[in-house]
């Protein structure tokens, strides 16, 4: 819950042991430095304040812990945030955090925290500076803090990652495109709604900051409403008032940056709410034990949970955790023998065909087991003699393989290796398996066994399925919020029946103002694309070489002329006259759906006549009122230097000064700017000229 007062609590550290990596190769050098660390917190000392409003009046303790607070040693050197929470209680804590994006092993070397050491707890304002009460940190400790904030705050950016770094460079000004992805303003597929410029990059160029131009809403406080997708608008809605849609009609209000991520929420307590417990979610009793509310099992549980979905915007469901084997706690044969790898198989000495190959069988405890044989050498390494050897990757093949081969409900892949060298190999149980089953049959090269622990691989040789575990999903993003009564020493606060903030809300960029100038955006007559000269078109669904400048204003109707006359435009089909495509023809765009650089198609069978260069096309239609304002005409490409015109030239007036005539005659008057020609990319700076 939001939280007027202030929250600092002090506690003790218990554990701390590494999730996962930074994993990214990207010249820091932190590629297998831990990013996010499982923490264990006892004794936390409650905070007295003075304010009655609070959970537990005048008193904060460590149920007031939230995911999106941070937690830092007492020194101020490692400063890591609280991802998710599965467990607390006043004096406790169990928690997964991250170092965001290395902040603190990049400025001090170190992002762990010795065990036994003394820890603070502390949350944000909304301008993301911390907020600290009392004197809880040793001396100079706040310095260190602040100045770990201080490198978001000065300039108010916003974070955007990808999977694949986008082409923008620091110092571009930038949109998204309809997957939520960055890309230069201007550029063919990008939003007509500039975001902001980008001040900084990280990861390869996968994570991108942004200082946008105006306001970023982060959390919406009504998601469900969020029906659109990235580079979606968002209206005022003319239905319902004080809210938005993306019907048009109303006032631009938002665009939607991204996609929404839908929070979840795990739960493996083995009990079952009781008779003393009352459970809410998002404000809503889902669960009253006082008052005779009982469950036998969590599938009874998950079953009343989902009766108040429309209220909670939750929904529950049972997963079946998978079984799993790999290389991490076992004994690896060969450790430290190849440099960077010490997961491999040694197949016999280059060049020669050993008298049996290493081989394994692999089960899943439904399908027949299959049989692999590994004898497919992707590496040669040199161990006094050079033999050819299976590296993880030719292991992995012959895994999926089989995998594949047999319809085994298991999965295969590589992972980077926490306790060993270099990649390991990893399967889990997918969908209906009972199990993982593997059996050495042969030995490899030096007599060792592929899988088991002291093997080449050390994959270990079975896995049961885990338990059943309560997943509660909210597809928007929003919070899912549990609560209730007792607080601690029933059903809540244990085994991850807390609160989640796992997923993420579309971000929406203030649009009203866009560009900060604070003018309303209006549908305006488009004059650009008139007197259009189109490629010769053969046929139907001819390609005319024309494209349209503006996405249309509110979804509007555009009309075609061909030479002054009006032609028939396919709304959403191909057997009218014409018809505009994304795609090169394949499909005909609805007529709502036409957007800025479709092209135009023309069925010369249909309309009777082709066109050419002697014809001249118009395209009319109504453009937002900033587009037109903002847009630049491509510069035309200047004229190739070649050899003269074949054409006569005509006779002159008066002969020509100096040299010999022109090849080409003499115009009585100068010659307009030509025009651009059709398609042409727009200029480096784009529409807006920024």
């Amino acid at each position: 819950m939001a939280k007027f007062t202030p929250i600092t609590l002090t506690a003790v550290l218990n554990t701390m042991s590494g999730s996962s990596l930074y994993g990214e190769s990207d010249g820091t050098g932190l590629q297998s430095q831990f990013k996010t660390y499982d923490i264990d917190l006892s004794a936390i000392v409650a905070q007295s304040h003075s304010d009655a409003s609070t959970r537990e009046p005048l008193l904060y303790n460590g149920l007031d812990i939230e995911a999106g607070m941070f937690i830092a040693d007492d020194g101020g050197q490692t400063i890591l945030k609280i991802n998710s929470i599965s467990a607390k209680s006043e004096g406790g804590l169990t928690c997964l955090c991250e170092d965001v994006d290395m902040e603190s092993y990049r400025l001090t070397g170190i992002n762990t925290i010795a065990s036994n050491a003394g820890v603070v707890i502390f949350g944000l304002n909304i301008e993301g500076e911390p907020i600290i009460v009392g004197t809880p940190f040793q001396a100079g400790a706040v310095d260190k803090i602040q100045s770990r904030f201080s490198l978001n705050e000065r300039d108010d950016r916003v974070k955007f990652t990808h999977l694949d770094a986008p082409a923008v460079n620091k110092g571009d000004i930038v949109t998204i495109d309809s997957n939520g992805d960055l890309l230069k303003f201007g550029t063919v597929g990008a939003s007509e709604i500039k975001v902001g410029i980008v001040v900084d990059k990280i990861k390869n160029g996968k994570d991108v900051y942004v200082k946008p131009f105006n306001d970023i809403i982060r959390d919406y406080s009504d998601p469900e409403i969020l029906n659109g997708t990235a580079s979606d608008v968002y209206y005022t809605d003319e239905l319902v008032a004080g809210s938005v849609t993306t019907t048009v009609g109303g006032k631009a209000a938002f665009l939607q940056l991204n996609n929404s991520i839908a929070t979840t929420q795990s739960i493996t307590s083995v009990t079952q709410p009781g008779s003393g417990d009352i459970i809410t979610i998002n404000g809503i009793t889902i669960f009253d034990g006082p008052n005779g509310d009982t469950v036998a099992d969590a599938a009874a549980f998950s079953s009343l949970i989902n009766t108040f979905t429309g209220d909670t915007n939750v929904t529950s469901a049972i997963t079946q955790d998978p079984g799993q084997v790999n290389a991490e706690g076992n004994t690896l044969a060969y450790s430290s023998t190849w440099a960077n790898h010490d997961v491999f198989i040694p197949i016999g000495q280059q060049g020669q065909s050993p008298a049996s190959y290493a081989e394994i069988t692999i089960g899943d405890g439904v399908n027949a087991p299959q049989s692999i044989i590994f004898d497919t050498p992707d590496q040669v390494v040199n161990f006094g003699t050079n033999y050819d050897i299976m590296s993880p990757t030719a292991i992995l093949a012959e895994f999926q393989a089989a995998i594949i081969a047999g319809g085994l409900f298991l999965n295969a892949e590589l992972y980077n290796s926490t306790d060993h060298i270099g990649q390991a190999i990893q399967i889990t149980t997918t969908s209906s398996a009972t199990g993982i089953f593997l059996t050495n049959v042969g030995v490899d090269a030096f007599n060792g066994n592929v899988v088991g622990p002291g093997s080449s691989t050390g994959i270990g040789l079975t896995a049961s399925l885990g338990a059943p575990t309560l997943t509660l999903t909210r597809a928007s993003g929003g919070n899912i919020d549990i609560d209730g009564t007792p607080l601690s020493g029933g059903y809540l606060n244990q085994s991850g029946v807390v609160s989640s903030n796992s997923g993420r809300v579309p971000y929406l960029l203030l649009i009203e103002s866009e560009g900060g100038g604070g003018v309303d955006i209006d549908g305006v007559d488009s004059n650009i694309d008139q007197d259009l000269t189109p490629t010769v078109t053969n046929g139907n669904f001819a390609s005319t070489g024309i494209t349209i400048t503006h996405t249309p204003w509110n979804d509007g109707r555009v009309e075609v002329s061909v030479n002054g006359m009006g032609v028939n435009v396919g709304d959403g089909i191909k057997s009218k006259d014409c018809y505009f495509s994304v795609d090169g023809g394949i499909t005909a765009r609805l007529m709502i759906d036409i957007k800025a650089n479709d092209e135009l198609f023309w069925n010369s069978i249909t309309a009777g006549y082709i066109l050419d260069g002697g014809d001249g096309v118009d395209i009319n239609y109504q453009a937002a009122s900033d587009d037109i304002e903002n847009y630049v005409a491509p510069s035309p490409s200047p004229a190739p230097v070649g050899p003269p015109s074949p054409i006569s030239p005509s006779p002159s007036p008066s002969p020509s000064p100096v040299g010999p005539p022109s090849p080409i005659s003499p115009s009585p008057s100068p010659s307009p700017t030509p025009a651009p020609s059709p398609g042409a990319a727009p200029s480096p700076l784009g529409p807006g000229g920024a």
